[in-house]
């Protein structure tokens, strides 16, 4: 601290004060600054006016900007109202701007619908989330779920998860969930697709002149991502860049885009942030980057670090102060208010509501598979539900009218749990099963009505004889009704067992059952692609199977293209391959 008093030393060297301390200091219980002589003299002229009782004179100036101020301070809107009035566009709030060369305060929106995309720079803890937070409750309050979808991409500390109740979500997606984002860029690029489309087919440009000219309306989809930079050497990368180049390049016309935050501009590539019209900052650390994004101007380096202040460019580089979602004293309440509103939308929409992305549980349990209504619907036309389809999640089935299955297995208990799976979906529509097995066999007590076991060489060696002779029967009585499921098991280890001519019947069951009603399903391992019996040659040639392990591990189903890095399958996943083609899908084997 510094002592700014004058003291006059008379002839015998005492010290006399000469200036009066106007300071307050001495009433101060602790000392942080020391005010200069003009706040002294400020201080000083208020506490007097204010004693004398003098009211304040009219400013020539607007007062500052509110560092706190909500949407429906800004916009009173009723959401229920909005929802069922008429549109031109979708446009964005986004709070209030100083325009202190005009002498004026004003509202600030930007409209998606002819402007395109938004893009925020800002350094950690300036408000970007809370941007993305005030775009997406401004769209919800204004538009309704059947006008505008959103696609919510959470990359940051998850601000957008109070969001995810709002009837307007398809998604949440966070930085961890690769899989489910890798999906939402093929859904996504489908989409972009489908909407070029429709622009060609009617011969227009825009997605207005679309809904003029066919009078059918589509939806606005806004991608809000928050955090760009914090995807990098993320393995979906590449591919969800690609898609938001695109988006930023082509949605404009076709009704898609995108609202983003981002730390610096050079964390983007030039090619991308030049698709974005406005382009706003909040406080840098470094003023040349401010520069960069709005231009040359003397805020860069005098704009206030206050959360949710931000330069734009209009006419002029204004300042902007973003309006909160919703009121709150602190972030924690604005938070819980948030969420609340989202919810009372949501109760409040009895319209459809956006499809999210389909993803298969972690985990599928036989319970909750049997009763689902896949399964019943494939059960009701015979077909025989193996699991789900890991890109749709729809119930995926083996016809047996159209031919035998070839399961190839990884581990004994797998042949085990396909077997009784196979038995359950049998008794569920009434059809008999036979199962043959080599005599060392681990399979459990399968005893139920309508099941028949058979594991000794002589029985097995009968009842492949009396199959055959059937299969001849009904060929020429021309009877096709499905009847029976014949399970081989273990069949790598089966054929070691028969005899030539046992085998060339058991090849003309596989050949031929299925068209007469006795369907045979071919339980293995890869072993069985060493077996030169006719039988197994001929099995190594079904048109339908599923199997358990990598494609590049077996050489028992035909596949036409395999991948060439393949990763081991993750749990209860599997190939359903049909001609030659295979996909993923969620089984409840293990």
């Amino acid at each position: 601290m510094e002592d700014h008093t004058i003291y006059l030393i008379n002839d015998i060297g005492q010290y006399e004060i000469l200036n009066e301390d106007l300071s307050g200091l001495e009433a101060a219980e602790t000392i942080r600054e020391v005010p200069t002589e003009l706040e002294a003299i400020v201080d000083q002229m208020d506490a007097l006016t204010q004693s004398l009782g003098i009211a304040d004179l009219p400013q020539p100036w607007l007062p500052p900007l509110a560092e706190r101020m909500t949407l429906e301070e800004i916009r009173p809107l009723s959401f229920k109202e909005a929802w069922q009035s008429a549109k031109q566009g979708v446009s964005i709030l986004l709070g209030v701007a100083d325009i202190p060369q005009e002498q004026k305060q004003e509202p600030v929106s930007i409209n998606l619908t002819k402007d395109g995309n938004v893009l925020l720079y800002g350094a950690p803890g300036t408000g970007k989330t809370t941007f993305l937070q005030s775009t997406a409750m401004d769209l919800a309050r204004n538009y309704s779920p059947e006008e505008v979808v959103l696609y919510l991409l959470d990359f940051g500390t998850n601000g957008l998860a109070p969001l995810g109740s709002l009837p307007h979500v398809a998604d949440l997606m966070l930085l961890d969930q690769g899989e489910k984002i890798a999906k939402f860029v093929r859904i996504l690029e489908q989409e972009l697709a489908r909407r070029k489309k429709l622009l060609s087919d009617y011969g227009v440009g825009t997605m207005e002149l679309y809904r003029q000219t066919s009078g059918k309306e589509e939806p606005t989809l806004v991608i809000l991502l928050d955090s760009f930079e914090a995807m990098r050497d993320e393995a979906f990368e590449p591919a969800l860049q690609s898609l938001l180049m695109r988006v930023s390049r082509e949605g404009l016309s076709i009704g898609v885009h995108l609202v983003m935050t981002a730390g610096r501009q050079s964390n983007l590539r030039a090619t991308l942030y030049s698709n974005f019209k406005h382009q706003l900052t909040l406080k840098q650390n470094d003023s040349s980057e401010v520069r960069s994004i709005v231009g040359s101007t003397p805020l860069a380096t005098t704009m206030e670090d206050i959360k949710g202040r931000a330069l734009m460019k209009r006419h002029e580089v204004d300042v902007v102060q973003f309006a909160l979602p919703v009121a709150g004293h602190n972030d924690i309440q604005v938070v819980e208010n948030l969420r609340t509103e989202a919810q009372t939308m949501r109760e409040a929409w009895q319209g459809s509501r956006p499809s999210a992305i389909p993803m298969v549980p972690e985990e599928l349990e036989a319970e909750v598979f049997y009763a689902s209504a896949g399964v019943a619907r494939e059960l009701a036309a015979e077909r025989l539900p193996m699991g789900l389809d890991m890109e749709t999640v729809q119930t995926v089935s083996w016809e047996p009218k159209k031919g035998p299955l070839a399961y190839v297995a990884g581990t004994e208990e797998q042949m085990n749990a396909m077997t009784e799976h196979i038995i359950k979906l049998s008794q569920k529509i009434d059809k008999q099963v036979v199962v043959l097995a080599p005599p060392h066999h681990l399979l459990p007590d399968l005893t139920a009505e309508g099941v028949d076991v058979l594991s000794g060489a002589q029985e097995v060696t009968e009842m492949i004889e009396a199959l055959s002779l059937k299969v001849d029967e009904r060929l020429e009585a021309k009877e096709d009704d499905y009847l029976l499921n014949v399970i081989i098991y273990n069949m790598a280890e089966l054929v070691n067992q028969l005899d030539t001519n046992t085998l060339t019947q058991l090849t003309k069951i596989l050949d031929r059952g299925y068209r007469i009603g006795y369907v045979p399903i071919v339980i293995t391992t890869n072993t069985l692609s060493s077996r030169i019996d006719v039988a197994s040659k001929y099995a190594r040639n079904l048109r339908q199977g599923i199997v358990s392990v990598r494609l590049n591990d077996q050489q028992v189903v035909p596949v036409t293209t395999k991948p060439l890095r393949e990763p081991q399958l993750d749990y209860q996943v599997s190939y359903l391959v049909h001609d030659g083609v295979a996909k993923k899908m969620k089984t409840i084997i293990e």
